[in-house]
């Protein structure tokens, strides 16, 4: 931090940012020590300044306020994440997609993090003049730099950072009196809503969720507000989970996925198959929603969706090696989703709007706040080692 001096100079000075830069030293050992990836998963993170960069017209710069630590960054801090994107980024970056920041108007705002055309100051490219700025393809242009968002471009910082600069028009303001703990999930619900939208509904009389982090939480939530037909099943394997996954609206909590009654509830008796492989299920859900990023949450999604149901990615599953049997056998649809949809401003004021009225305790999910200075000690939370759900930086 800054420090202060007689004469407070500190809004004349570059802020500090929280910045990350790839080690291949460091990915190779997480690689092949996967027991040290946790271990060694702050060592790329270090304080620095945050120049101003040299932006397009209409973007502003902005306070962040509080700024969330997502899935996808700790998956890149612990090496774990897929090779597929990465031509979309560039390092070392300032992280943090999840953000409520200040603009200097006073105005408190969370931030559409996106980085297509219309951010980049260019033509719509044929994806973005579809409305599809998810699949942007100049988010490896050579002239602004790589990077998919906010937080994963080299010359523009994220939120976990003291100062940083957004366009205008991605800005969307958080209404008066919302804690700032509901509003920066904003994002991540902005997540979840686009992949709902895309599940069809008519027939999902019976929902389970697998994960009870942020994503499966949120999930939890705008079901039971957006969906409230649904009957939904969560997993939940820790206390604080099964309590936050029932005052989220599940009506059902398992603690595992294995011969647990509230899955047996839906499925039916397992039937064994063969020694030291999962057994047959021989009902299933109508809709399974994935909200952990592992092999094994994708692999139990398949064995338990009814035939003809629908399993929806919102996890962020890598790379995974799984029997696909169940799921051609069955005529699953599987349903990928990423972003925001078609226009992520509207999906984040809709997110916003039912933030405002919702009676859940969505503020409650945010169980950890840091300054980033102690980026260690945020990182530790993060992974899980004491039972936090969501990790924030407040940078300021």
């Amino acid at each position: 931090m800054l420090e202060a001096t007689g004469t407070d100079t500190r809004a004349k000075r570059p802020g500090q940012g929280l910045y990350f830069r790839v080690g291949w030293g460091r990915l190779a050992a997480q690689r092949a020590l996967p027991g040290q990836a946790a271990r060694l998963a702050s060592s790329g993170l270090h304080l620095g300044v945050v120049p101003e960069p040299a932006l397009p017209p209409g973007w502003v710069e902005l306070k962040p306020k509080m700024a969330g630590i997502c899935g996808s960054d700790m998956a890149l801090m612990k090496g774990q994440s897929s090779p597929f994107m990465r031509p979309l980024t560039s390092f070392p970056a300032v992280l943090g997609h999840e953000i409520v920041a200040v603009t200097q108007e006073g105005q408190r705002v969370a931030v559409e993090p996106t980085l297509s055309c219309a951010a980049r100051g260019l033509p719509p490219c044929q994806m973005c003049a579809l409305g599809q700025s998810d699949d942007c393809l100049r988010r490896g242009d050579p002239g602004m730099g790589a990077g998919l968002m906010l937080g994963y471009h080299a010359r523009v910082p994220g939120g976990w950072s003291q100062r940083m600069w957004a366009p205008q028009s991605q800005l969307v303001p958080v209404p008066e009196g919302m804690p700032d703990e509901r509003a920066v999930l904003t994002e991540p619900a902005a997540i979840v809503l686009t992949g709902l939208k895309q599940v069809e509904w008519s027939q999902a009389a019976e929902v389970l969720i697998i994960g009870a982090g942020t994503l499966g939480l949120l999930s939890t939530a705008l079901i039971a507000e957006l969906y409230p037909a649904a009957k939904i099943t969560a997993v939940a394997r820790y206390p604080r989970q099964r309590d936050l996954v029932q005052q989220m609206g599940a009506q059902r909590v398992a603690g595992g996925t294995r011969r647990d009654p509230a899955i047996k509830a839906v499925t039916g008796e397992p039937v064994p198959t063969l020694p030291g492989f999962p057994p047959y299920y021989p009902r299933g859900f109508d809709v399974v929603v994935v909200a952990a990023g592992s092999q094994s949450a994708l692999a139990e999604a398949s064995r338990l969706v009814k035939a003809g149901g629908q399993v929806l990615l919102l996890g962020g599953v890598a790379q995974a090696a799984i029997d696909w049997t169940p799921i051609w056998s069955r005529h699953v649809r599987i349903i990928g989703s990423y972003g925001y949809g078609e226009s992520g401003v509207d999906t984040f004021r809709a997110v916003l709007s039912l933030f405002s009225v919702m009676s859940q305790p969505l503020e409650s999910l945010v169980t950890h706040q840091f300054p980033l200075e102690d980026y260690r000690g945020a990182v530790r939370a993060a992974l899980g080692h004491t039972g936090a759900i969501k990790t924030v930086f407040v940078p300021n």
